[in-house]
């Protein structure tokens, strides 16, 4: 399970860069999916949590979890940078 701590501004940057890698966050709660990955997300008390349901056998989950992490972080790094 992914767990971030993000401010409203940071959520929406995060969701621009998950959208910018072909994966929408269309409101503060719901499910993705892209590449055979299908995750669960819900961004409330200024935390996103992302809990993978379902995975390509052969993909780790903790690879998952760490792409997922790297994109978040660069959508952040992106928001600092333009501050």
């Amino acid at each position: 399970m992914v767990e971030v701590p993000l401010t409203d501004a940071q959520f929406a940057a995060a969701a621009q860069r998950l959208r910018d890698y072909g994966v929408d966050l269309s409101g503060p709660s719901g499910t993705l999916s892209r590449d055979g990955i299908t995750a669960r997300y819900n961004y409330a008390n200024g935390k996103l949590t992302i809990e993978v349901l379902e995975k390509p056998f052969f993909l780790p989950l903790a690879v998952i979890e760490s792409q997922m992490r790297s994109y978040i972080q660069k959508g952040l790094d992106e928001l600092n940078r333009s501050a």
